[in-house]
């Protein structure tokens, strides 16, 4: 959970001299900032600041429902008022999980607003008319989902972890409905792109599941004070890329412009999709996670027009990051014998990914993960400027996802055990590991028997570091020592320079 960010709200007042929209977006973010700060003293069980900080929220909240507006600026404010109304579910969730007594009226005490002097009526009422006022209770999750859409844009379809235990399983995912639904309204609004592959693309929208975060990569590895070698670079790398950017645009133009093009490559199972989904999690970008599947079809012409109407909606909805796994399978280096589609489509790919005709200043980043980086076409490789190599675990780091994969059992492993595993698992991958800890984890079920069925489950023994032994004859290393050699040689010659390279 991060710190709140204080002071992190707007301090500037709107007042008369302010044209009412921009009021209406000024407090909209200020209020955001302020029960986002809120939410994370919640988390800390610091229930009295976050309580004010709530209160205070809500009184900013509360102040920009009872603007009033011409008749030509109903429909604009009207998002900004769903936004807002979302961000006031939070009240009923708070006195829930704080054990408060409050009632939701002494919370944030909500008077009726005053009648709209020059406002048209519309179909759902005026929007200057809509009272503050929230029944029913929400869950928790419910209340971080709106609370972290992020203000002034309509990009934050993404994913959110909530609840998240600290033995690494994930809770109960909220996400935001209306956003989604502000993004469909805004790619139909597109021309030239056919319906049903603008439906295709949605659906590849990563909206479900829980998020993850720097923290995250590694199996948080950083908790151990633990350089994760090769994950450190990248995240170093890709936050200058990409994060950065996206959270100050103003300092990244001309020659500072980031990269559009970011391949991650290197051995399979050592972290590179969840790179991916961090990079759009801590960026607040839109994340479409394609398969390469998606964009091919057995009818002529339809791939070419799924890759326009990819990049079309990733332009719409940005920030966004494109991401596709294994991209190797779609931008394979072209031969005399390929078939004519394949090569349209890398045609097509590659051109959109230039980004001709469009806007120099599109914030859409294109990055693919490959296990196969020498069969990537040479142009396809140029387009990739940033060539990021994710290597296997080192000791270090194997240590700490071991122990960490441990952490939320019963075990009984020394110290030196532990090392003497870190030193069996050398060319491990995470993956790799993970599966290792998991055969492990079933050897005192495997002990039982017949016995089984009858044992409590508070009788059955710690695992034990005959376990892991029993493991490995069973979890191999799933990548060769000449892939890896083939791996470094090709991070030599294309990829970013870092301790591998």
């Amino acid at each position: 959970m991060l710190s709140p960010a204080r002071g992190a709200a707007p301090a500037a007042r709107p007042n008369s001299s302010v044209p009412v929209l921009e009021q209406q977006k000024l407090l909209h973010n200020k209020a955001f900032h302020l029960i986002n700060d809120a939410l994370n003293l919640d988390a800390a069980s610091n229930y009295a600041e976050a309580i004010e900080g709530y209160k205070k929220g809500g009184l900013v909240l509360k102040e920009a429902l009872e603007l009033h507006f011409d008749t030509d600026q109903l429909k604009e404010s009207a998002v900004w008022t769903t936004k807002m109304r979302d961000l006031l579910k939070v009240y009923p969730a708070v006195a829930n999980h704080c054990g408060n007594d409050e009632t939701i009226a002494n919370i944030v005490p909500v008077s009726k607003p005053t009648p709209a002097k020059r406002l048209a009526p519309s179909s759902s009422g005026s929007v200057g008319h809509h009272s503050a006022s929230v029944s029913g209770a929400t869950t928790r999750s419910t209340a971080r989902a709106a609370a972290t859409t992020r203000p002034g844009t309509v990009t934050g379809i993404r994913k959110k972890r909530v609840g998240t235990t600290a033995t690494g399983g994930s809770g109960t995912t909220a996400t935001s409905t209306s956003i989604l639904a502000e993004t469909k309204n805004k790619v139909s609004k597109l021309k030239n792109i056919d319906p049903k592959f603008a439906d295709m693309i949605l659906n590849e929208v990563l909206v479900d599941g829980a998020s993850v975060t720097w923290s995250d990569i590694g199996e948080s590895a950083e908790d151990y004070n633990v350089d994760t070698s090769g994950l450190s670079f990248a995240k170093q790398s890709l936050k200058e890329i990409v994060i950065l950017p996206a959270l100050r645009p103003e300092l990244f133009t001309g020659l500072r412009a980031p990269a559009k093009g970011v391949l991650v490559f290197g051995p399979p199972g050592t972290g590179k999709t969840m790179l991916a989904k961090a990079v759009a999690q801590e960026s607040k970008a839109t994340f479409f996670s394609i398969s390469a599947s998606s964009l091919t079809s057995k009818f002529v012409g339809e791939s070419e027009k799924m890759v326009r109407a990819l990049f079309m909606i990733a332009r719409a909805a940005q920030p966004s990051v494109i991401f596709i796994d294994e991209i190797d399978s779609i931008l394979t280096e072209r031969s005399e014998n390929e078939h004519e589609a394949s090569r349209r489509l890398k045609t097509e790919f590659l051109l959109q990914f230039d980004g001709a005709g469009t806007n120099a200043d599109d914030r859409v980043l294109v990055m693919g993960a490959t296990n196969r980086p020498q069969e990537l076409d040479e142009a396809a490789r140029r387009r990739f400027v940033k060539r990021i190599y994710i290597p296997l675990p080192e000791a270090e780091t194997r240590r700490a996802l071991l122990t960490k994969l441990l952490s939320g059992h019963d075990f009984c492993l020394t110290k030196n055990e532990i090392q003497q595993l870190v030193e069996q698992t050398e060319g491990y991958s995470g993956s790799d590991l993970t599966a290792l800890a998991k055969d492990a984890a079933l050897g005192p079920l495997r002990s039982l028997g017949e016995t089984l069925l009858d044992t409590p489950a508070d009788q059955v023994r710690p695992i034990q570091y005959q376990d892991f032994i029993q493991a490995l004859y069973t979890i191999r290393p799933s990548v060769s020592p000449q892939s890896l050699l083939a791996y470094e040689e090709w991070n030599r010659e294309y990829g970013a320079v870092s301790c591998h390279g």
